[in-house]
């Protein structure tokens, strides 16, 4: 009778999770399911496959249920709490923020939610109470336990690797997937599409060179640095009631440069990386298939891409990453030596008193790249700087702020749930302060110097999104010249949120964004020698 309960046990640890899809969130339809006979037993593999696996670890039948029931219950509560901040559900390459997790706490912990804890909290008890007093135990390596345990992994093993066409059902639309699938199988297809290599390479693998011509006189190229602002939009026409004053001298910055506007990002709330890795590599994300909503962990193995990092260095740039956190975090530390970075500054070069609220602030930023752009007057190499910033980064509910403060930001009286977006505001009056003081350093340099900055995502306010509405996602970015001896006037600023005329010609995502601003620099430099 015990190959019969372990049987048993595992088709009902099956349907008891299928049960459980009703609760994950964005919902679920099942649509996929009404035209494909398969995925209903492909679920039914999944979780059998997992039960025979912890009864031949564990040797308890019902504990090995329980077990299995509950390691889905916690993937629902996280996925939950990822997609109330995010607005997207859990996909498996977040696997990695598991660990992340406990490494850097200070930016999950928090979002997880005091009923979150307490759900994986209870989980946890029901483990150890369940191992403890599970009367179901039976001799795992005695022969029907183990023939049974042995032909049920065989078996649905089997099942599992002849659908794994399955994945050809992945949109790469989280929210859809998951609804025409259900949480397990669009979590199990995603996995697939991640076993898979991207076929992209990368529009700077044969770029041309920078100066525009044979002349390789390394101190006639340009100073260049890249501000990726954390968490950085233009909340003020999303909110109204918010004082223009906030952005003032950004706005001034915008007006002057040859080309401002918005940009399209792979990332809302979170996930730095997807729109990192698009303007390192200037690779879409929708190319990267399985891969794109976790691209640095592929690309921290043995796959390799061309970074316009790598262009820099071979034209003779001396390359700098200014990133005021771990190095570590999200292996920036293996693939930046790869994409061609000379040195990475990390939050060991910051001290406590850098900060500005819990991380290193804008100011303490400018300030190092200022100082290294000043210490490059001793030689002829140019500069590249990628400073990735953190002041804006929530969780913004952690920080305080005073009523007095909070008021000062709004043309009215505002209400406890837009204290978080205060607090916001004041990090973005420092970015403001940041740039304006960038600009006029840059403007007093003997050497040109090529600006371009762009926000990684809108930060997390769920409740002031709450009451106004999410915004769309978009973020702003610009590009800004000093010192070169054609006069900027030359070329006429572009707004591409209002010239509609001329948008083909603009960025318009983040991914086209470095490769316009390199080859709006090189026309530049072929403008300056005809001066």
């Amino acid at each position: 009778m015990v190959p019969l309960y372990i049987t048993v046990l595992g088709i009902l640890c099956s349907i008891t999770i299928f049960a459980l899809e009703k609760t994950v969130k964005p919902g679920v339809n099942f649509s996929a399911w009404k035209k494909d006979f398969r995925l209903p037993l492909i679920h039914l593999s999944i979780f059998s496959f997992l039960y025979f696996l912890m009864v031949l670890l564990t040797g308890r039948l019902i504990f090995a249920a329980a077990l299995v029931i509950l390691l889905d219950l916690v993937l629902v509560v996280i996925n939950y709490a990822k997609y109330r901040n995010l607005c997207e559900p859990l996909v498996f390459s977040d696997y990695d923020y598991f660990t992340d997790a406990f490494r850097f706490p200070r930016l999950y912990l928090p979002f997880l939610g005091v009923y979150g804890f307490l759900g994986i909290f209870i989980a946890a008890v029901l483990l150890v109470l369940g191992f403890c007093l599970d009367t179901s135990a039976v001799d795992r390596f005695s022969g029907k336990v183990l023939i049974t345990c042995i032909t049920g992994l065989a078996a649905t093993s089997i099942i599992l690797y002849l659908t794994r066409n399955i994945k050809k059902y992945n949109s790469f639309h989280p929210d859809e997937d998951l609804r025409k699938l259900g949480f397990s199988l669009y979590v199990w297809s995603y996995f697939l599409a991640y076993l898979e290599k991207p076929p992209v390479i990368s529009p700077f693998e044969n770029f041309s060179d920078l100066s525009g011509s044979s002349d390789t006189d390394l101190s006639k190229l340009p100073h260049l640095m890249a501000v990726q602002s954390e968490s950085f939009f233009d909340p003020r026409k999303w909110n109204p009631d918010i004082r223009t004053g906030v952005l003032q001298d950004f706005d001034a910055i915008c007006r002057e440069s040859p080309v401002s506007g918005v940009l399209r990002v792979p990332a809302w709330g979170a996930n730095t990386i997807r729109t990192e890795f698009s303007f390192l590599t200037g690779i879409a994300p929708e190319a990267m298939g399985g891969h794109q909503f976790s691209p640095y962990q592929i690309s921290s193995r043995s796959w390799h891409i061309t970074s316009f990092v790598n262009y820099l260095k071979k034209a003779g740039y001396h390359t700098i990453c200014v990133h005021p956190y771990y190095k570590r975090f999200y292996h920036r530390n293996i693939i930046f030596k790869k994409w061609g970075f000379d040195e990475f500054i990390d939050i060991s070069s910051f001290t406590e008193n850098d900060r500005f609220g819990p991380y290193t602030s804008d100011e303490a930023v400018k300030n190092y790249v200022l100082s290294r752009f000043a210490e490059s007057r001793k030689n002829n190499a140019p500069l590249f700087v990628f400073a990735i910033t953190m002041e804006n980064h929530g969780p913004l509910h952690l920080e305080s702020i005073t009523d007095e403060e909070c008021t000062g930001y709004f043309n009215k009286p505002v209400t406890p749930e837009y204290r978080d977006l205060a607090k916001y505001l004041r990090h973005l009056a420092n970015e403001n302060n940041m740039l304006k003081e960038l600009i006029a350093a840059f403007n007093n340099m003997t050497r040109p110097v090529s600006l371009a900055f762009y926000g990684d995502h809108v930060p997390i306010l769920p409740e002031p999104y709450s009451i106004l509405g999410k915004p769309d996602g978009r973020v702003p970015f610009f590009v800004y010249h000093c010192g070169f001896k054609c006069s900027r006037n030359q070329e006429t600023p572009v707004n591409t949120t209002t010239d509609n005329e001329n948008m083909e010609k603009y960025p318009e995502s983040i991914e086209e964004l470095s490769v316009y601003w390199l080859n709006l620099v090189r026309k530049l430099q072929a403008d300056s020698r005809n001066y």
